[in-house]
C-alpha cells in the first residue's frame, strides 16, 4: 500500500469514530445545558484531555515543530507559561468560577461578563471581540490541515481545509459539548501516541542519542542555546500563558465538569499531556533540521517527517495527530463563537422571548456560518501557523484576563472599568501588531493597558451595583464595597 492509502485507512477509522461519537452524544444534547456544557457531568480525564487537546491545536504539530526546526530548543521556554496558567486556573480561578456557575446556571463566558458587570454593553463587547479573535484563530487551524492534505494527496490547499471544516462543523452541530470533549480525549491520546512513537525513529535517523547534541550544535550553534533573547521568550510565555489562563475556549471546559475537585484534577492531567507532547515535538523538529536542512517552508516539516522518515503506519498516525489537533481546537472554538451569537446576542437582545428550540436552531446555524467564514482567511495564508496562533493568544489574553480575574477577586471592579479594559487591551495589542511589534511582544502592552484601565476607571467611577456581586462574593454584597 502507498502512504496515501495507509493514511486514508488510519484517518478514516479515526474520523468514523469521531462521527459516531457525535451521533451518540446527540442524545444528551437536545437542550441548551446538554448541548453547551454537556450537562455539567464531565470527569477529570475527559476534562484534562479536552483542555490539553484544545490548547495544543495544529500550531503545536505544524507551527511549533516548524519553529523548533528553525530555531532549536529555546522555544520550549514558553510552555512554562502554559503550565503555570493551567495550575492557576484549575486551583484558583476555576473553583471561584464554578461557585458562580452553580448559583446562576451560566452557559457561556459572556454570561459571566454580563452577570458580573451588567447585561448589555459588556456582554455585547466581549462577544464581538471573542468572535473576531477566534475567526483569525480558526483560519490558522484550517491552514494547518490544508498543508497536510496538500502534502499527501497533492490536492489544492483550499480543498483540504474545506474537507476538515465540513467534518468539524458536522459533528459539533450534532453532538455539542459532550461530543467535543469526549472526542478531544481521543484526539489527545492520538497526538501523544503519535509523537511518542515518532521520537525513537527521529533519533535513530540522525545517528542516535549519543551524538545528537554535537550534531545540532554543528548544524546551528543556537540550537542548543538561546535563539531567542529573554524579551522574546518572556513575550511568548506571557502570550500563551495569559491565553491559557483566560481563553473562553478553555474556561468552558470548567463549566462542563462535575465539581471544583474535578477542575483541579483536570488541570494536572492537562499538564501531563502537554509535557509529553511538547517535549516530543521539540525533539522531532530539531532532528528534522539535521535530516532536511533546507526546507523552504518549516511548517511542512511534520508532514515530511511522517511521509519520508517514519514507516507508513506510524507516519499516518503522526499526520492523523495533526488533523486531531485541528479538530480538537476548532470544535471547541465553534462551541464558543456559535453560542456567543445565538445565546449572548440573539436570545438576549434580538428575541428574548424565543423558545429553547428556536435558540438551539439559531445556535446550529451560527455555528455553521462561523465555521465556514474563516476559510476566506485560510486561503490568504496570512503567516506561519504558529505566529497566527500567537497573535490570537495575545488578543485573547489582552481582552479577557483583566475582567476575568478582577471580576472574581476584586469587588470594586465595575462595568465601565470592564468595558474600557476589554476595548483598550484588544486595541493596544492589535495596534502593536500593526506597527511591527517594537521592543516587546504585543501581549505585554495589551495586558498592561487592560489591567491599568480596569483599575483606574473602576476607582474613578461609582462602585458596582451590590446585587451584581452576590453570585461572586459569598453573598457579602451588603458590606461596603472597597
Amino acid at each position: 500500500m502507498t502512504f496515501a492509502q495507509v493514511f486514508l485507512v488510519v484517518f478514516g477509522v479515526f474520523m468514523a469514530y469521531v462521527m459516531y461519537e457525535g451521533v451518540k452524544s446527540s442524545r444528551g444534547a437536545s437542550g441548551e445545558e446538554g448541548f453547551l456544557v454537556a450537562g455539567r457531568r464531565m470527569g477529570a480525564w475527559v476534562g484534562g484531555g479536552s483542555i490539553a487537546a484544545t490548547q495544543m491545536s495544529a500550531g503545536t504539530f505544524v507551527g511549533t515543530l516548524g519553529i523548533h526546526y528553525t530555531t532549536g530548543s529555546s522555544f520550549l521556554a514558553p510552555t512554562l507559561g502554559i503550565w503555570t496558567a493551567f495550575l492557576i486556573t484549575g486551583f484558583v480561578i476555576a473553583p471561584r468560577l464554578r461557585r458562580y456557575i452553580d448559583r446562576r446556571g451560566a452557559l457561556t463566558f459572556p454570561d459571566y461578563i454580563a452577570d458580573r458587570f451588567g447585561n448589555r454593553a459588556p456582554r455585547i463587547i466581549v462577544t464581538i471581540l471573542i468572535v473576531v479573535s477566534y475567526t483569525v484563530f480558526i483560519s490558522a487551524q484550517y491552514q494547518a490541515g490544508g498543508v497536510v492534505f496538500e502534502t499527501i494527496f497533492g490536492i489544492p490547499f483550499v480543498w483540504g481545509s474545506a474537507i476538515l471544516m465540513a467534518f468539524i462543523v458536522a459533528y459539533t452541530i450534532i453532538g455539542g459539548m459532550t461530543a467535543v470533549m469526549r472526542t478531544d480525549l481521543l484526539q489527545q491520546a492520538v497526538m501523544a501516541c503519535g509523537v511518542l512513537a515518532g521520537v525513537p525513529f527521529a533519533i535513530s535517523q540522525v545517528g542516535g542519542l549519543e551524538g545528537l547534541g554535537d550534531s545540532l550544535a554543528a548544524a546551528a550553534p543556537e540550537f542548543t542555546g538561546w535563539h531567542y533573547d529573554g524579551v522574546d521568550l518572556l513575550g511568548f510565555s506571557m502570550g500563551f500563558g495569559f491565553a491559557a489562563l483566560s481563553a473562553p475556549v478553555l474556561l468552558m471546559r470548567y463549566y462542563a465538569m462535575r465539581d471544583e475537585n474535578t477542575c483541579r484534577r483536570a488541570s494536572v492531567i492537562a499538564i501531563g499531556f502537554t509535557m509529553v507532547t511538547f517535549g516530543c515535538v521539540a525533539i522531532i523538529g530539531m532532528c528534522m533540521r539535521l535530516l532536511y536542512p533546507d526546507l523552504e517552508n518549516p511548517d511542512a516539516a511534520s508532514s515530511i517527517f511522517a511521509i519520508e522518515v517514519l514507516p507508513s503506519v506510524f507516519g499516518a498516525l503522526i499526520l492523523t495527530a495533526v488533523i486531531a489537533a485541528v479538530l480538537s481546537t476548532v470544535d471547541s472554538v465553534l462551541l464558543v463563537v456559535g453560542p456567543a451569537v445565538s445565546h449572548d446576542l440573539y436570545s438576549n437582545y434580538v428575541r428574548p422571548d424565543s423558545s429553547e428550540r428556536t435558540r438551539m436552531r439559531v445556535n446550529r446555524i451560527a455555528t455553521l456560518v462561523l465555521g465556514v467564514l474563516p476559510l476566506g482567511l485560510t486561503v490568504a495564508q496570512l503567516d506561519a501557523v504558529q505566529f497566527i496562533v500567537l497573535a490570537y493568544a495575545g488578543l485573547i489574553g489582552s481582552t479577557i484576563f483583566a475582567p476575568l480575574v478582577f471580576g472574581i477577586f476584586w469587588r470594586r471592579a465595575n462595568r465601565l472599568g470592564a468595558v474600557v479594559s476589554m476595548v483598550s487591551g484588544f486595541g493596544v495589542c492589535s495596534l502593536w501588531y500593526a506597527i511591527g511589534q517594537p521592543v516587546v511582544d504585543p501581549v505585554v502592552p495589551g495586558i498592561s493597558a487592560s489591567v491599568i484601565t480596569m483599575v483606574a476607571v473602576s476607582l474613578l467611577t461609582p462602585p458596582p451595583d451590590a446585587k451584581l456581586l452576590d453570585p461572586f462574593f459569598e453573598n457579602r454584597s451588603s458590606r461596603q464595597v472597597s
